[in-house]
């Protein structure tokens, strides 16, 4: 065999046993949790990663977009776009007719509640306390039902790409659900811990720990900025 043939044939084995590799590394996902595809700014710069064969497989891994990334928007559970109906919540799962918010409310009652009607599915009165801002409440129409980790920032935090029965069970989720002032759950949004905080400081160490809590439950990851600026206030709680 000539020596351009055994070139040839050397260069074929190499291409072969490296090609798959070189295709299966197309897709980076960076230490802080994001997605770079090739068209990426920073995928060139993205030197410590993990990488994916596809897009999809980046996100099922609990990978998120980088802010402004551009996608097809045809297929919306494709695109990872927040949409507020796809996070199915107050639901009756056990079909006693009292729904999520009507068992958060029992639950967290610091007195016995009361009921519209004698089917007892909702709740009109109780006791309860309200962590956020620290006043009492006696009527359910004062309250929402937070949750604690919003349903758009775990989107936009690893979510955007689960199941419509795992987005569920997560905005159901009694973990992360707390009975609290209306005015205060609607001044938060869809903030995390860095950009909201309750305005009763005694129980910012304690909502930043519950917050945490469910993060990990979920396999969420922060943004590196939030995880810089989280660090700091767990330091200053410990």
């Amino acid at each position: 065999m000539s020596q351009t043939a055994v070139t040839t044939t050397l260069f074929a084995i190499i291409l072969l046993f490296t090609l798959p590799a070189c295709q299966a590394k197309t897709v980076k996902m960076s230490k802080s949790g994001i997605c770079h595809t090739p068209d990426s700014a920073h995928y060139q710069r993205t030197t410590s990663f993990t990488a994916y064969t596809d897009l999809s497989s980046c996100l099922d891994a609990g990978g998120r977009l980088p802010k402004g990334y551009a996608q097809d928007n045809s297929d919306p559970q494709a695109s990872g776009e927040y949409n507020r109906d796809d996070w199915a919540h107050w639901l009756d799962e056990d079909n006693d007719c009292q729904d999520t918010r009507a068992e958060v409310l029992i639950a967290q009652s610091q007195a016995q509640v009361s009921f519209n009607d004698q089917k007892q599915c909702r709740v009109t009165s109780g006791a309860w306390a309200d962590p956020y801002s620290g006043k009492l409440f006696t009527n359910d129409d004062d309250l929402d039902i937070d949750h604690i980790v919003p349903l758009k920032f775990a989107s936009e935090h690893g979510g955007a790409h689960w199941s419509r029965s795992e987005k569920a069970r997560f905005a159901n989720d009694l973990d992360n659900l707390l009975a609290v002032d209306d005015s205060l759950n609607r001044s938060k949004g869809a903030k995390g811990p860095t950009e909201w905080m309750p305005p009763k400081h005694e129980y910012r160490c304690e909502y930043l720990k519950r917050f945490n809590a469910v993060m990990t439950k979920y396999r969420l990851s922060y943004t590196a900025q939030e995880q810089r600026t989280l660090t700091k206030m767990r330091s200053a709680c410990s």
